[in-house]
């Protein structure tokens, strides 16, 4: 099933767009992966597209449904969503803090930002959050059934750093804006992706496989903050993002990135009779 929906998400998101690159001179549209055009939607949307259609081929119809009940169930106790909703602006708050003081923008806030903040907020949500419909929705539980939080965390992170590489290369401002060399570009995205991968993991299997939880992790990192007044990202937050990562691991790894209680359903009404595979507390106990 993962390779199922591997082999989908990437055809989708860069095979269709590659396509179109390719014959872009004799098209008589303008081919643009820019802000929120219609190519842009179809990245970002591309594995929960293909999570669905690889449930709907594995499971059908009342499987589709299943899942699309699953992946929209809050679950997790509110400590997790404090964390959440607390802990992500304030990494971004004292990288930011911490730039300023070794001589990068200071923090103020523009003019007309609360407008501003909302809006981009608001369209932000539309798109990469979108994306763990797929990603901590189908591809994080199937990993886990073989490999140990943490390491189905590193691979679906790689798997991620992977995906976005390409609108790396094609569109560098998006996660090189602090500028840079590409190689670095590329391994800043790298680390920073799994270091993510880690951190979502662990709150994931410890809420109970929310995926609106992950949805909301998602968006939150996505935001532009008011107090960030420029649009470079700096190092120090990529740092304070490992350290996160490796203060997870190292505080809640056993309970949350080991071998045991992680979250494997995708269908549950299927997935607790197959052998291996959490019952319908949605969890898998042993290797």
């Amino acid at each position: 099933m993962f390779a199922a929906f591997l082999a989908l998400t990437f055809a989708i998101s860069w095979g269709i767009p590659g396509i179109l690159l390719v014959l872009a001179p004799v098209l008589p549209f303008e081919v643009t992966f820019a802000g929120y055009s219609p190519l842009a939607f179809l990245v970002v949307w591309a594995p929960a597209t293909a999570a669905f259609v690889v449930v709907g081929i594995a499971y059908g119809r009342e499987g589709v449904r299943d899942y699309g009940r699953r992946i929209s169930q809050v679950r997790g106790r509110w400590p997790w969503y404090a964390a959440v909703v607390v802990g992500i602006p304030a990494v971004y708050f004292v990288a930011a803090a911490f730039t300023a003081v070794l001589g990068g923008p200071d923090l103020r806030l523009a003019d007309g930002w609360l407008a501003a903040f909302l809006t981009t907020a608001g369209l932000r949500l539309l798109q990469g959050p979108i994306e763990e419909l797929g990603w901590r929705g189908l591809a994080l539980p199937v990993l886990q059934r073989r490999y140990s939080g943490l390491g189905a965390a590193l691979i679906l992170g790689f798997v991620w750093s992977v995906w976005h590489a390409p609108a790396t290369v094609i569109a560098a401002a998006e996660f090189a804006r602090g500028g840079g060399s590409m190689p670095v570009t590329l391994v800043r995205l790298f680390v920073g992706l799994m270091a993510t991968s880690v951190v979502m993991t662990a709150v994931y299997n410890g809420s109970g496989g929310s995926v609106p939880l992950m949805v909301l992790f998602h968006w939150l990192t996505n935001l532009a903050y008011p107090w960030e007044t420029t649009t470079s990202v700096p190092l120090a937050q990529d740092a304070l993002t490992v350290l996160v990562a490796v203060a997870v691991v190292l505080l809640f790894g056993r309970q949350y990135l080991g071998d045991a209680d992680l979250v494997t359903d995708v269908v549950p009404t299927v997935d607790c009779d197959e052998p291996g595979v959490g019952s319908a507390s949605s969890t898998r106990h042993s290797k």
